[in-house]
């Protein structure tokens, strides 16, 4: 194993690790009444719409990766569909595999220790795929992206989110602004060099651009068909919240209300990108990538 496997497969460990300690926190988060909540809540509808409008046949297979406390994988199991959840942490297994009994779905659910960048399924196993706040827990997203492509059917559909870089919140506060990470970085490891600053334990989600991850969906033979940002706030500056949550909230949904109406600009500094793609059933040729927008470099 070289030094850069060994480094990324450390970084997992550390994530997985993290999650395994914070089931009550992603059990409690999507009752709560604060701006987070509302975003998670507002992800979580957006995509059943999406899938809704796929009228998925009865019993089509779908997999929910990093299924968390399976709210999603439940509400997919009552929808008829046959759902296969997988999450890295035994604690979130357990609280998905506890709501769907609560739920009276297990005939429909099944739940178990699974890794996305090395899936246990074979090609072409499911009908849909889902990935709601995973990749931007990874260090290589497009090697999770790949492998949910390769068990995804042709014809099939992979949605997931990422976290946004140029979402409202961030670029408003010069302590999380992408364009500063640079100076940021220089100065903690500074700090951390003469001992005024310990490197945190905690492990941090990334935000990428949307190009990126819509590039690497190409490169796993993924055609986007919709997508969108949704999620404003919380607001801060310097790390500091700016607004309470009542008044948070009532923002958020001001600003998504713009973004939903498709407004430029507010269409696209929502903190979470939502995508869905298909499986291309066949290669595809220049003109077609030219129809697509893609480059002849973007291997399919």
């Amino acid at each position: 194993m070289d030094e850069s496997s060994f480094s990324f497969r450390q970084q997992q460990e550390k994530v997985n690790a993290h999650f395994q300690t914070q089931t009550s926190y992603w059990n409690d988060i999507y009752i709560g009444n604060t701006v987070y909540a509302e975003i998670y809540r507002a992800r979580q509808a957006y995509a059943l719409a999406w899938i809704d409008d796929l009228v998925l046949a009865p019993g089509s297979r779908v997999l929910d990766v990093g299924c968390g406390a399976g709210f999603l994988s439940v509400e997919l199991a009552k929808r008829g569909l046959r759902v296969y959840a997988i999450d890295p942490a035994e604690t979130m297994v357990e609280l998905t595999r506890r709501h769907a009994e609560e739920s009276g779905v297990t005939e429909l659910l099944s739940v178990g220790i699974g890794d996305v960048c090395d899936l246990d399924f074979q090609d072409d196993s499911f009908d849909l795929v889902t990935a709601l706040g995973v990749t931007s827990w990874l260090a290589r997203p497009e090697l999770a992206i790949r492998e949910m492509a390769r068990v995804t059917a042709p014809g099939g559909h992979v949605l997931l989110t990422e976290g946004n870089q140029a979402a409202l919140h961030l670029l408003l506060d010069p302590w999380k602004n992408p364009a500063l990470a640079p100076l940021r970085r220089a100065v903690k490891d500074m700090l951390e060099r003469v001992k005024l600053l310990h490197p945190s334990p905690k492990p941090m989600a990334a935000v990428r651009d949307r190009h990126f991850i819509d590039e690497a969906m190409v490169s796993a033979g993924l055609i986007k068909s919709r997508s969108m940002t949704l999620g404003f706030g919380t607001f801060t500056f310097l790390h500091y919240r700016v607004l309470p949550e009542r008044l948070g909230i009532a923002l958020h949904h001001r600003l998504q209300r713009l973004a939903d109406r498709n407004v430029p600009l507010f269409r696209s500094i929502g903190m979470s990108y939502l995508v869905l793609a298909t499986k291309l059933t066949l290669r595809l040729n220049d003109n077609e990538r030219r129809t697509f927008g893609l480059s002849k470099k973007t291997i399919v």
